[in-house]
């Protein structure tokens, strides 16, 4: 997927009561190694938008037991573009320090790029913002018939209260974020679409905790036009499962991580690239030092976030050789706050809190 840059409007209303509850990049954009568990179950109306609102989804029947959505880099020497694989369906994103772009999607029979990418997320994101942006995309079904899509994408948290969950937990400032997108695909036949998705948002979750889907479609022929809606469903994202995945963006892929003898240093079983690292010092006045061991030849490379969800360093991959390695990070001109370090070796992630003094 190539890379595309378009200009998008974006507003921001200031609400005194929901200054404080926004999604972040470091805490909401999409990890590159996350499996994530989902539940369909039977559809929920999103209900009105505002504050101080109340949601009860404890009583909802069950479809289908359990989604597998999974998230990785099909480029290892890329890490902007991400891919997430869903039910026999490969969604392309690229992913930028503040921004969220739909680039297309491909399966068995529909292969779709968009020539103008779709903007899903602006980061942050808090009560009342919203955005705008249009897209354009072309497509191919079957490797037979190819079509156009046109149209564009509003996306609004417009919605702030208590959600009651479907196993009975109770989301205090849950965060709504409705997606409307609108657009027209043109080919053999001729369609007019809209979508609603409506995504709810817990604290301490990356990803949304509840979503309801609808989708409309006005079908033309000739001069003749049919509105029907053809979908509606709703997920639940068991948030403790969320919970048990963060967990493990802690520890190196799915290897098990145990304590080295110093509280800085980490030992990784040996199926992994990386052996053992230490991050030190942490606290940090000045300068942060990385010190690892390979096993192989691996590419390393590392983000670090503030505590706002701003990149403020981001390396390319940089192939190291087996054995000690070590990386320096120059933190003396941060100002003093909680970091979020993340550093990617080969297929395997860590993730640190660092305290600049």
């Amino acid at each position: 997927m190539k890379k595309f840059f378009i200009f998008i409007f974006f507003t921001s209303s200031i609400v005194l009561m929901s200054q404080n509850r926004r999604l972040t990049n470091a805490e909401n954009a999409f990890g590159t190694a996350d499996s994530i568990v989902k539940q369909q179950v039977e559809y929920k109306d999103p209900g009105s938008e505002g504050l101080g609102l109340s949601w009860d989804f404890s009583i909802l029947n069950p479809i289908k037991e359990k989604y597998i959505l999974h998230y990785f880099l099909p480029n290892k020497n890329d890490v902007n573009h991400i891919c997430g694989l869903e039910h026999k369906t490969r969604y392309y994103y690229y992913q930028t320090n503040d921004s969220l772009w739909s680039t297309g999607y491909e399966n068995s029979t529909t292969y779709m790029e968009y020539t103008v990418p779709e903007l899903r997320m602006r980061f942050p994101f808090a009560y009342g913002d919203t955005l705008y942006s249009n897209f354009e995309g072309k497509g191919e079904y079957c490797h037979r018939s190819t079509f156009n899509v046109k149209g564009y994408t509003r996306v609004k948290v417009d919605a702030e209260g208590v959600l009651t969950l479907p196993d009975g937990d109770k989301i205090t400032q849950a965060l709504r974020v409705h997606t409307t997108r609108k657009y027209t695909q043109t080919g053999k036949d001729s369609l007019e679409m809209k979508m609603d998705i409506y995504s709810w948002y817990a604290k301490g979750t990356r990803y949304p905790v509840f979503e309801s889907i609808k989708s409309d479609v006005t079908k033309k022929k000739g001069t003749n036009s049919k509105d029907s809606t053809i979908y509606t469903t709703s997920f639940y994202y068991p948030p403790i499962k969320q919970k048990d995945q963060l967990e493990k963006d802690e520890l190196v892929s799915e290897a098990t991580l145990k304590k080295g003898l110093e509280d800085n240093s980490d030992s990784i079983g040996t199926a992994n690239p990386l052996t053992s690292i230490q991050i030190l010092p942490n606290p940090v006045t000045d300068n942060l030092y990385v010190n690892f061991k390979l096993n192989q030849t691996t590419k390393v490379w590392y983000i670090i976030y503030s505590n706002v969800g701003k990149i403020i360093y981001q390396t390319e991959p940089i192939t190291y050789n087996n054995g000690y390695q070590q990386i320096s990070i120059n933190m003396s001109s941060q100002t003093p706050g909680i970091y979020t370090l993340y550093i990617h070796v080969g297929d395997s992630k860590i993730k640190k809190n660092i305290i600049k003094k």
